[in-house]
Protein backbone atom coordinates (compact mmCIF):
# COMPACT_ATOMS: atom_id res chain seq x y z
CA UNK A 1 0.00 0.00 0.00
CA UNK A 2 1.76 3.45 -0.99
CA UNK A 3 1.69 6.49 1.48
CA UNK A 4 -1.05 8.13 -0.52
CA UNK A 5 -3.75 5.23 0.10
CA UNK A 6 -2.27 4.56 3.70
CA UNK A 7 -2.72 8.41 4.52
CA UNK A 8 -6.69 8.15 2.93
CA UNK A 9 -7.21 5.11 5.10
CA UNK A 10 -6.28 6.91 8.35
CA UNK A 11 -8.03 9.63 7.04
CA UNK A 12 -11.12 7.65 6.67
CA UNK A 13 -10.70 6.11 10.24
CA UNK A 14 -10.25 8.80 11.76
CA UNK A 15 -13.59 10.40 10.49
CA UNK A 16 -15.52 7.10 10.84
CA UNK A 17 -14.40 7.18 14.63
CA UNK A 18 -15.40 10.85 14.71
CA UNK A 19 -18.74 9.33 13.61
CA UNK A 20 -19.02 6.94 15.99
CA UNK A 21 -18.65 9.01 18.58
CA UNK A 22 -21.10 11.39 17.78
CA UNK A 23 -23.45 9.29 17.02
CA UNK A 24 -22.81 7.17 20.07
CA UNK A 25 -26.28 7.10 22.62
CA UNK A 26 -23.76 6.15 25.38
CA UNK A 27 -21.40 9.10 25.36
CA UNK A 28 -23.86 12.05 25.95
CA UNK A 29 -21.76 13.79 22.76
CA UNK A 30 -25.30 15.43 21.34
CA UNK A 31 -28.32 16.86 22.82
CA UNK A 32 -31.17 15.22 22.86
CA UNK A 33 -33.58 17.76 20.88
CA UNK A 34 -36.80 18.78 23.52
CA UNK A 35 -39.55 17.93 21.29
CA UNK A 36 -37.90 13.79 21.48
CA UNK A 37 -37.37 14.55 25.37
CA UNK A 38 -41.20 15.52 25.58
CA UNK A 39 -42.63 12.66 23.99
CA UNK A 40 -40.78 10.45 26.29
CA UNK A 41 -41.10 11.85 29.41
CA UNK A 42 -43.69 14.20 29.39
CA UNK A 43 -46.38 12.69 32.28
CA UNK A 44 -50.49 12.54 31.23
CA UNK A 45 -50.56 15.67 33.74
CA UNK A 46 -47.63 17.72 32.83
CA UNK A 47 -48.89 21.15 31.67
CA UNK A 48 -46.18 24.17 31.20
CA UNK A 49 -46.40 27.83 32.74
CA UNK A 50 -44.40 30.37 31.99
CA UNK A 51 -42.47 31.93 35.29
CA UNK A 52 -39.34 34.22 34.31
CA UNK A 53 -39.89 33.95 30.87
CA UNK A 54 -38.90 30.10 31.14
CA UNK A 55 -41.46 27.67 30.45
CA UNK A 56 -41.74 25.56 33.43
CA UNK A 57 -42.82 21.84 32.85
CA UNK A 58 -45.01 20.43 36.10
CA UNK A 59 -47.98 18.43 37.05
CA UNK A 60 -50.89 19.08 39.39
CA UNK A 61 -52.75 16.28 41.07
CA UNK A 62 -55.04 15.16 43.64
CA UNK A 63 -57.02 16.58 46.20
CA UNK A 64 -56.67 18.23 49.26
CA UNK A 65 -53.96 20.48 50.92
CA UNK A 66 -51.29 21.41 48.71
CA UNK A 67 -47.80 19.57 48.87
CA UNK A 68 -45.38 21.82 46.40
CA UNK A 69 -42.43 19.57 45.90
CA UNK A 70 -38.80 20.23 44.51
CA UNK A 71 -36.55 17.69 43.84
CA UNK A 72 -32.41 17.88 44.12
CA UNK A 73 -29.74 18.44 41.74
CA UNK A 74 -29.99 16.42 38.18
CA UNK A 75 -33.46 15.12 38.54
CA UNK A 76 -36.77 16.46 37.92
CA UNK A 77 -40.38 16.08 38.78
CA UNK A 78 -40.46 11.89 37.95
CA UNK A 79 -38.78 11.99 41.40
CA UNK A 80 -42.05 12.04 43.38
CA UNK A 81 -44.09 9.16 41.58
CA UNK A 82 -43.60 7.05 44.32
CA UNK A 83 -45.28 9.86 46.46
CA UNK A 84 -47.86 10.99 44.04
CA UNK A 85 -49.46 7.07 43.51
CA UNK A 86 -48.63 6.25 47.59
CA UNK A 87 -50.74 9.30 48.70
CA UNK A 88 -51.88 11.00 46.10
CA UNK A 89 -55.46 10.33 46.80
CA UNK A 90 -54.92 12.92 50.54
CA UNK A 91 -53.22 15.56 49.08
CA UNK A 92 -52.75 17.94 45.64
CA UNK A 93 -49.12 16.94 44.93
CA UNK A 94 -47.73 19.55 42.69
CA UNK A 95 -44.39 19.38 41.22
CA UNK A 96 -41.94 20.73 38.89
CA UNK A 97 -39.17 20.77 36.51
CA UNK A 98 -36.47 22.96 38.27
CA UNK A 99 -35.06 25.91 36.32
CA UNK A 100 -31.88 24.00 35.06
CA UNK A 101 -33.07 21.28 34.74
CA UNK A 102 -35.78 17.69 33.41
CA UNK A 103 -37.67 19.09 30.49
CA UNK A 104 -37.75 22.88 32.07
CA UNK A 105 -34.10 23.48 30.92
CA UNK A 106 -32.13 26.66 31.68
CA UNK A 107 -33.83 30.00 32.89
CA UNK A 108 -34.04 32.73 30.50
CA UNK A 109 -31.60 34.97 31.55
CA UNK A 110 -28.96 31.82 32.39
CA UNK A 111 -28.98 33.25 36.78
CA UNK A 112 -28.46 31.16 39.14
CA UNK A 113 -28.52 32.24 42.77
CA UNK A 114 -30.26 31.49 46.18
CA UNK A 115 -32.87 34.46 45.79
CA UNK A 116 -33.61 33.18 42.18
CA UNK A 117 -34.41 30.29 43.27
CA UNK A 118 -36.81 31.49 45.95
CA UNK A 119 -38.58 33.97 43.84
CA UNK A 120 -39.01 31.16 41.46
CA UNK A 121 -41.00 29.28 44.07
CA UNK A 122 -42.99 32.30 45.05
CA UNK A 123 -43.91 33.17 41.62
CA UNK A 124 -44.90 29.72 40.82
CA UNK A 125 -47.30 29.34 43.56
CA UNK A 126 -48.97 32.70 42.61
CA UNK A 127 -49.41 32.01 39.35
CA UNK A 128 -51.81 28.66 40.38
CA UNK A 129 -53.29 30.97 43.02
CA UNK A 130 -51.53 29.12 45.63
CA UNK A 131 -51.92 31.19 49.06
CA UNK A 132 -50.45 28.64 51.17
CA UNK A 133 -48.97 25.30 50.99
CA UNK A 134 -46.51 21.90 52.25
CA UNK A 135 -43.38 22.66 51.10
CA UNK A 136 -40.85 19.22 50.19
CA UNK A 137 -37.16 19.39 49.40
CA UNK A 138 -35.06 16.99 48.58
CA UNK A 139 -31.07 17.74 48.58
CA UNK A 140 -30.70 20.84 46.87
CA UNK A 141 -34.72 21.29 46.51
CA UNK A 142 -34.59 21.08 50.49
CA UNK A 143 -32.23 23.91 50.68
CA UNK A 144 -34.68 26.25 48.49
CA UNK A 145 -37.50 24.72 51.08
CA UNK A 146 -35.95 25.58 54.01
CA UNK A 147 -34.96 29.27 52.60
CA UNK A 148 -38.42 29.65 51.41
CA UNK A 149 -39.96 29.35 54.91
CA UNK A 150 -37.61 31.38 56.39
CA UNK A 151 -38.29 34.30 53.26
CA UNK A 152 -42.31 33.53 53.73
CA UNK A 153 -43.63 32.23 57.26
CA UNK A 154 -46.83 32.74 56.18
CA UNK A 155 -47.33 31.19 53.05
CA UNK A 156 -46.08 27.55 54.64
CA UNK A 157 -48.27 25.35 56.82
CA UNK A 158 -45.49 22.64 57.19
CA UNK A 159 -42.28 21.70 55.68
CA UNK A 160 -40.70 18.15 54.93
CA UNK A 161 -37.16 18.22 54.06
CA UNK A 162 -35.08 15.14 52.72
CA UNK A 163 -31.51 14.83 53.21
CA UNK A 164 -31.57 18.51 52.51
CA UNK A 165 -28.51 20.73 51.79
CA UNK A 166 -27.79 23.37 54.79
CA UNK A 167 -24.57 23.22 56.32
CA UNK A 168 -21.08 23.51 54.97
CA UNK A 169 -19.80 20.16 53.70
CA UNK A 170 -17.95 18.29 50.60
CA UNK A 171 -19.57 17.90 47.60
CA UNK A 172 -19.67 14.81 46.17
CA UNK A 173 -17.14 13.99 43.85
CA UNK A 174 -19.10 14.02 40.44
CA UNK A 175 -20.73 16.88 40.97
CA UNK A 176 -17.41 18.44 42.44
CA UNK A 177 -15.91 16.95 39.42
CA UNK A 178 -18.20 18.92 36.91
CA UNK A 179 -17.72 22.24 38.40
CA UNK A 180 -13.82 21.85 37.79
CA UNK A 181 -12.79 24.81 35.40
CA UNK A 182 -11.08 22.34 33.00
CA UNK A 183 -13.54 19.01 33.12
CA UNK A 184 -16.49 21.63 33.15
CA UNK A 185 -15.61 22.52 29.59
CA UNK A 186 -15.40 18.85 28.74
CA UNK A 187 -18.62 18.14 30.55
CA UNK A 188 -20.60 20.81 28.47
CA UNK A 189 -19.82 18.94 25.37
CA UNK A 190 -19.63 15.03 26.65
CA UNK A 191 -21.52 13.61 29.41
CA UNK A 192 -21.15 10.31 29.48
CA UNK A 193 -23.92 8.20 30.47
CA UNK A 194 -22.00 6.01 32.63
CA UNK A 195 -21.15 8.97 34.83
CA UNK A 196 -24.50 8.97 35.59
CA UNK A 197 -24.66 5.52 36.74
CA UNK A 198 -22.25 5.91 38.93
CA UNK A 199 -23.97 8.69 41.10
CA UNK A 200 -26.92 7.10 40.61
CA UNK A 201 -25.71 4.12 42.51
CA UNK A 202 -23.76 6.66 44.78
CA UNK A 203 -27.20 7.79 46.02
CA UNK A 204 -28.98 4.73 46.72
CA UNK A 205 -28.04 2.81 49.72
CA UNK A 206 -28.91 -0.30 47.70
CA UNK A 207 -27.27 -0.04 44.58
CA UNK A 208 -29.23 -3.12 42.93
CA UNK A 209 -32.23 -1.02 42.99
CA UNK A 210 -30.92 1.42 40.07
CA UNK A 211 -32.22 0.57 37.01
CA UNK A 212 -31.49 0.83 33.66
CA UNK A 213 -34.50 2.69 32.87
CA UNK A 214 -33.88 4.91 35.81
CA UNK A 215 -30.12 5.62 34.39
CA UNK A 216 -31.18 6.57 30.79
CA UNK A 217 -33.82 9.29 32.49
CA UNK A 218 -31.19 10.92 34.34
CA UNK A 219 -28.65 10.76 31.25
CA UNK A 220 -31.57 11.47 28.83
CA UNK A 221 -33.09 14.72 30.67
CA UNK A 222 -29.26 15.79 31.30
CA UNK A 223 -28.61 15.90 27.00
CA UNK A 224 -31.48 18.48 27.04
CA UNK A 225 -30.64 22.10 25.22
CA UNK A 226 -28.85 24.03 27.67
CA UNK A 227 -29.02 21.77 30.46
CA UNK A 228 -25.35 20.61 30.66
CA UNK A 229 -24.43 24.53 30.64
CA UNK A 230 -26.80 24.95 33.41
CA UNK A 231 -25.18 22.31 35.65
CA UNK A 232 -21.84 24.45 35.42
CA UNK A 233 -23.95 27.37 36.75
CA UNK A 234 -25.50 25.30 39.18
CA UNK A 235 -22.42 23.58 40.46
CA UNK A 236 -20.63 27.25 41.39
CA UNK A 237 -23.68 27.98 43.16
CA UNK A 238 -23.82 24.70 45.36
CA UNK A 239 -19.72 25.39 45.80
CA UNK A 240 -20.47 28.79 47.16
CA UNK A 241 -22.67 28.09 49.50
CA UNK A 242 -21.42 24.31 50.92
CA UNK A 243 -18.34 26.33 51.98
CA UNK A 244 -19.95 29.48 53.49
CA UNK A 245 -20.89 29.05 57.14
CA UNK A 246 -23.36 32.17 56.69
CA UNK A 247 -25.27 30.23 54.32
CA UNK A 248 -26.49 27.86 57.40
CA UNK A 249 -27.17 30.97 59.78
CA UNK A 250 -31.06 31.05 58.49
CA UNK A 251 -31.63 27.40 59.57
CA UNK A 252 -32.17 28.78 62.96
CA UNK A 253 -35.11 30.91 61.88
CA UNK A 254 -37.02 28.40 61.04
CA UNK A 255 -40.50 28.90 62.42
CA UNK A 256 -43.12 26.65 60.59
CA UNK A 257 -43.23 22.90 61.84
CA UNK A 258 -40.68 20.85 60.18
CA UNK A 259 -39.94 17.12 59.14
CA UNK A 260 -37.00 16.13 58.50
CA UNK A 261 -36.03 12.64 56.63
CA UNK A 262 -32.36 11.47 56.56
CA UNK A 263 -31.04 8.04 54.67
CA UNK A 264 -28.79 6.67 57.09
CA UNK A 265 -26.53 5.26 54.29
CA UNK A 266 -26.31 8.69 52.72
CA UNK A 267 -22.97 9.73 51.42
CA UNK A 268 -23.69 12.79 49.39
CA UNK A 269 -24.75 15.01 52.34
CA UNK A 270 -23.90 12.82 55.76
CA UNK A 271 -26.28 11.95 57.97
CA UNK A 272 -24.40 13.60 61.13
CA UNK A 273 -25.92 16.98 59.65
CA UNK A 274 -28.95 15.93 61.80
CA UNK A 275 -27.46 16.99 64.88
CA UNK A 276 -27.16 20.29 63.48
CA UNK A 277 -30.50 20.44 62.77
CA UNK A 278 -31.89 19.11 65.62
CA UNK A 279 -29.32 21.34 67.60
CA UNK A 280 -30.59 24.79 65.52
CA UNK A 281 -34.28 23.47 65.17
CA UNK A 282 -35.40 22.28 68.45
CA UNK A 283 -38.82 21.11 67.57
CA UNK A 284 -38.15 19.59 63.95
CA UNK A 285 -39.37 16.10 64.18
CA UNK A 286 -36.72 13.09 62.67
CA UNK A 287 -37.10 9.91 60.74
CA UNK A 288 -33.70 8.18 59.79
CA UNK A 289 -33.82 4.80 57.63
CA UNK A 290 -31.70 2.43 57.63
CA UNK A 291 -29.78 1.36 54.91
CA UNK A 292 -30.86 4.12 52.84
CA UNK A 293 -29.44 6.87 50.78
CA UNK A 294 -29.62 10.15 49.60
CA UNK A 295 -33.18 10.14 48.20
CA UNK A 296 -35.46 7.98 49.92
CA UNK A 297 -38.72 9.56 48.03
CA UNK A 298 -37.24 7.33 45.28
CA UNK A 299 -35.25 4.49 47.08
CA UNK A 300 -38.46 3.58 49.58
CA UNK A 301 -41.64 6.05 47.96
CA UNK A 302 -44.38 4.44 50.07
CA UNK A 303 -42.48 4.27 53.58
CA UNK A 304 -41.52 7.97 53.19
CA UNK A 305 -44.69 8.71 51.72
CA UNK A 306 -46.76 6.94 54.44
CA UNK A 307 -44.62 8.78 56.92
CA UNK A 308 -45.14 12.12 55.32
CA UNK A 309 -48.77 11.55 56.17
CA UNK A 310 -48.42 10.42 59.33
CA UNK A 311 -46.55 13.14 60.32
CA UNK A 312 -49.04 15.45 58.68
CA UNK A 313 -52.53 14.04 59.58
CA UNK A 314 -51.32 13.88 63.13
CA UNK A 315 -49.82 17.61 63.04
CA UNK A 316 -53.57 18.56 61.80
CA UNK A 317 -55.26 16.31 64.45
CA UNK A 318 -53.30 17.98 67.40
CA UNK A 319 -54.05 21.98 65.83
CA UNK A 320 -57.66 20.69 65.92
CA UNK A 321 -57.56 19.17 69.33
CA UNK A 322 -56.11 22.44 70.57
CA UNK A 323 -58.28 24.51 68.57
CA UNK A 324 -61.28 22.36 70.23
CA UNK A 325 -59.88 22.97 73.88
CA UNK A 326 -59.71 26.56 73.49
CA UNK A 327 -63.39 26.68 72.25
CA UNK A 328 -64.43 24.43 75.32
CA UNK A 329 -62.46 26.72 77.21
CA UNK A 330 -64.03 30.12 75.99
CA UNK A 331 -67.19 28.66 76.58
CA UNK A 332 -66.99 27.66 80.12
CA UNK A 333 -65.76 31.11 80.62
CA UNK A 334 -68.89 32.56 78.98
CA UNK A 335 -71.26 30.03 80.45
CA UNK A 336 -69.30 31.38 84.64
CA UNK A 337 -69.86 35.06 83.48
CA UNK A 338 -74.10 34.18 81.93
CA UNK A 339 -74.20 32.17 85.64
CA UNK A 340 -72.36 35.26 87.44
CA UNK A 341 -74.92 37.53 85.49
CA UNK A 342 -78.08 35.81 86.59
CA UNK A 343 -77.02 35.69 89.94
CA UNK A 344 -76.11 39.42 90.05
CA UNK A 345 -79.75 40.08 88.08
CA UNK A 346 -81.25 37.49 91.01
CA UNK A 347 -80.00 39.50 93.96
CA UNK A 348 -80.48 43.24 92.11
CA UNK A 349 -84.10 42.22 91.34
CA UNK A 350 -84.55 40.61 95.12
CA UNK A 351 -83.45 44.08 96.71
CA UNK A 352 -85.47 46.40 94.36
CA UNK A 353 -88.58 44.23 95.49
CA UNK A 354 -88.03 43.87 98.62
Amino acid sequence: MGKPAAIILLYLAIIATSLALYYSDSLGIRDIPLEDLKAKYEKSHSKYIQINETDIHYCDQGQGPVIIALHGTADSLHTWDGWVKAIGDHYRIVRMDIPGFGLTGPPADGHYSRDMFVDFVDKFAAALGINTFIIAGNSLGGAIAWNYAVRHPEKVEKMVLIDPAGYPMEIPWPLKLAGMPVVRNIASLITPRFIYAISLKQVFGDPEKVTPELIDRHFELGLRPGNRKAMTGIMNLLEEHQSDPAFSEGIARISVPTLLLWGEKDTWIPPSHVELWKRDVPDVQVIIYNGVGHIPQVEIPEKSAEDVHKWLSASDRKAVKALSGDSDFAIKVIAGILVLALFLFFVWNKKTTA
